[in-house]
């Protein structure tokens, strides 16, 4: 069986490089790190904990903990977006033989008891945090322990650099200019859970949009969903029960936008002709709903491995100079579901 040393052998390199390219370290030259990975596949070589953390005194494992989301039939809703992001972040963690634990849990006292049960036991080596909340618990206790954690999300100031966002309010900008671009004066608005800040930031972005386009906002055609695509569909019947109904709806989300489809189209209305539907993220499915859906583009695969070397710069406590945190542009993706009003 071989060892760590005959992998640094084969590659020519140190133990402590190997190492390093092991526990996901950037300090390693791509080269270098490259030829090491080879060693590692033509030896067939499987490192051990010990082997992983010979520099260190680490689990080499990290996690993620997901706030459920419950339906009204106590099923528990999966998130394509968070799926596609562990699948980005699973991707850079496996070629560095770095562990990933994933927890659901439901948000809350027992949410925070596990932050507290897993920094306290040192059982990972640091966090990965999804759907940031205005004065947001997780992270201050994370931040009091001075605890390695990155967030996918945006800190309501710039004094964190560990933070990679989509910009939400440039992506509400883009389906406000696109609905008013076709020529839609009633556009409605699904908002997201009020206990999220980036409800906030892309509550921004629709003002800023409907301002830029002169349109008023009227309050009766806002509805505050919770991501889910039953909440699309109740969203949609109120908005569309209104004395002078919307001829578009913006969601914060695909899957409010495929309930708010189902709605529309079972009044008998088609979708992208008499009602428009714009939705958010760009999941698999949306190029496939019927109509094509309308949608916001945001790189979930590249933005979990950008969270995954972010969170191992910190692990590793090298330098985050120039990184701070990272805002990424989204891209409207024009499909069916959108028209000129009729």
């Amino acid at each position: 069986m071989p060892t760590i040393r005959d992998v640094a052998r084969y590659a020519k390199v140190s133990v402590g490089t190997v190492s390093n390219v092991l526990n996901g370290s950037t300090l390693v030259k791509s080269e270098t790190r490259e030829r090491v990975l080879e060693a590692i596949a033509a030896l067939d070589y499987h490192p051990t904990a010990a082997a992983r953390s010979l520099n260190t005194q680490r689990t080499n494992t990290i996690g993620l903990i997901r706030s459920e989301i419950r339906l009204p039939n106590d099923a528990i809703e999966s998130d394509p977006v968070v799926l596609d992001l562990i699948d980005g972040i699973t991707s850079e963690a496996t070629r560095s033989s770095i562990g990933l634990t994933f927890w659901t849990v439901p948000a809350g006292e027992g949410e925070m008891q596990l932050y507290k049960q897993l920094v306290t036991s040192r059982q990972i080596d640091g966090l990965i945090v999804f759907a940031l909340r205005e004065n947001d618990p997780r992270v201050a206790y994370l931040t009091e322990q001075n605890f390695p954690f990155v967030v996918f999300g945006r800190f309501q100031s710039e004094k964190g650099q560990n933070w990679i966002d989509v910009d939400g309010a440039v992506g509400i900008e883009l389906a406000v200019k696109h609905l008013a671009d076709l020529g839609h004066r009633r556009i409605a608005y699904l908002s997201p859970p009020h206990e999220q800040y980036l409800t906030q930031l892309r509550w921004d972005g629709f003002v800023n949009g409907m301002g830029q386009a002169n349109l008023p906002i009227d309050q009766s055609l806002v509805f505050e969903g919770d991501f889910s695509e039953q909440s699309g569909q109740l969203g949609a019947h109120y908005l569309l029960d209104q004395y002078d109904p919307p001829t578009a709806i913006i969601c914060n989300n695909d899957r409010m936008a495929f309930g708010a489809m189902r709605a529309i189209q079972a009044r008998g209305l088609v979708v992208g002709q008499d009602v428009s539907v714009i939705g958010f993220d760009d999941i698999p499915l949306a190029r496939y709903s019927n109509p094509p859906l309308t949608t916001i583009n945001q790189p979930t695969h590249e933005i979990g491995k950008a969270l995954y070397s972010l969170l191992m710069k910190m692990i590793n406590q090298e330098s985050l100079e120039h990184i701070g945190g990272q805002l990424i542009e989204p891209e409207l993706i024009a499909r069916q579901s959108t028209g000129v009003p009729q």
